[in-house]
């Protein structure tokens, strides 16, 4: 059982009535068990084979996805950091759920009612709900006292915002897998910027200069500037919130303060609103959702904020230009640059048969060396680990991750969101943002309803 408040778990008893006690319930339990065969060696779990009596089983929860489930079974497959050779007493099974969130959660839990829950679970966090889901339902237990065990130093190993984002009430419940800074670049069309003579952009350009850059590249068939990936404004645009100097809720988690800086919040958005509606050097939703990778490869755009992935993808798929990369705008010059942090993480279950194993397997993957080839072979994002960001082999194969290390440096945690409402509290702050672009409100108007319809979610009970 987790040191959490007993308050906050969710029973066994209240697990199955979720899930049903009964035969259907049986055929449900049954139905979450993972898709077709383990991506390793068969484990216990539904009725599969046993491990043999001399190996540690660590059964692993996770997505089946590229970067996460692919990768992980890509470094046993190579042996990354000689993990299985120096580890012949543990098997690991990796049991990978296809989907996402809606197919993943719902699974795991069942497993957590059922009293078949692995060692290993996966989460990707958005204002601190892994702290929610993991911790409130007893799902995950402290790592700090496994790491005293085995005499392995988080602060030591991760970049102090990321091991903020993973803990909670004193406890250390997470382990950081992939962690990078939310939509810190844009991608230009080295190419077509050029042929036109507008000049390059420069990585220490201010929000104007990058409006008045984007004017002059606009042309009848092309856009000079698009928001993109940092457009879903309560958590991709978070740092540019930042930037202007806007935190959206307080420390606690609990009162929206967009108006405490109510200035700052009206210029980010006005600045946003003239992209589209008075320079019209950016896309409009008005005629339905914007592609913009599609825009960008058929050279519609000349420039788009993205998310880090992107640096490896956008030059491999898109091979008509060149291709650059340069910081996000600051406000104004000489501005420290803000951050925050985004992440897939994994955490050790209260129910591990073998803890010390488990342990040992998320300290390989949340490894250096897994995570310097991970992208070095191009299969996986960054991590928040100082000796990854030195290690020289990551800027000969991705130059651009330069720009990103005195980001990651002093890299800022995700803000929480107390009653872990933290997708409906985005969803919330993104309708209104988007009536403001399609231009049904003004900037002014927006921050009022904005901040309204924050706090109205930020009220409700926890989820």
């Amino acid at each position: 059982m987790s040191e959490v408040k007993q308050s906050r778990l969710f029973s066994r008893r209240q697990f199955l009535a979720a899930v049903g006690s009964t035969a259907a319930g049986a055929a449900l339990l049954a139905a979450c068990a993972p898709a077709g065969p383990s991506s390793a060696p068969a484990t216990s779990a539904g009725g599969q084979a046993a491990p043999s009596a001399e190996k540690a089983t660590v059964r692993a929860h996770m997505v089946q996805k590229q970067d996460v489930s692919d990768w992980i079974q890509m470094g046993l497959d190579q042996d990354i950091d000689g993990f299985v050779s120096s580890n012949p007493d543990i098997e690991i099974a990796l049991e990978t759920i296809p989907g996402w969130t809606a197919e993943y959660i719902p699974k795991i839990l069942s497993f957590a009612a059922a009293g078949s829950l692995g060692d290993a679970v996966w989460f990707p966090p958005r204002h601190r709900s892994h702290a929610a889901w993991g911790v409130s339902y007893g799902i995950v237990t402290d790592l700090n006292p496994l790491a005293e065990s085995a005499g392995y130093d988080m602060n030591a190993n991760f970049f102090a915002g990321a091991n903020a984002a993973n803990s909670y009430e004193g406890k250390q419940y997470w382990m950081s897998f992939i962690s990078e800074p939310i939509v810190p670049v844009i991608a230009y069309n080295k190419t077509k910027v050029n042929e036109m003579g507008i000049g390059e952009p420069s990585d220490d350009w201010t929000f104007d200069e990058l409006a008045a850059w984007a004017q002059s590249g606009t042309t009848d068939d092309t856009f000079g500037y698009y928001a993109a990936d940092r457009a879903y404004l309560g958590f991709s645009g978070a740092p540019f919130l930042r930037q202007f100097g806007v935190e959206q809720v307080d420390e606690e988690g609990k009162r929206a303060t967009f108006l405490d800086t109510q200035e700052q919040f009206v210029k980010a958005l006005q600045f946003d609103y003239d992209l589209t509606n008075t320079w019209k050097v950016s896309p409009s939703p008005a005629a339905g959702a914007v592609n913009a990778p599609e825009l960008f490869g058929g050279q519609k755009v000349l420039a788009v904020d993205i998310w880090p992935f992107r640096i490896q993808i956008y030059p491999a798929t898109f091979t008509d230009f060149e291709i650059d990369f340069v910081l996000t705008p600051v406000v104004n010059k000489g501005d420290a640059r803000r951050s925050m942090l985004n992440e897939h993480v994994f955490g050790l279950t209260t129910s591990s048969a073998n803890p010390d194993a488990a342990f040992k397997f998320l300290t390989w993957i949340a490894g250096k060396e897994m995570n310097v080839q991970g992208v070095i072979q191009g299969q996986k994002g960054p991590i928040a680990r100082a000796d990854f960001w030195s290690d020289d082999r990551v800027y000969e194969q991705e130059p651009t991750y330069a720009k990103l290390r005195p980001i990651m440096e002093s890299i800022e945690a995700d803000f929480l969101v107390a009653n872990f409402r933290g997708e409906e509290y985005d969803n919330a702050l993104h309708a209104v943002y988007e009536a403001m672009i399609l231009g049904e409100k003004t900037p002014e108007q927006a921050a009022n309803e904005i901040q309204d319809a924050c706090q109205a979610v930020l009220d409700k009970e926890p989820a």
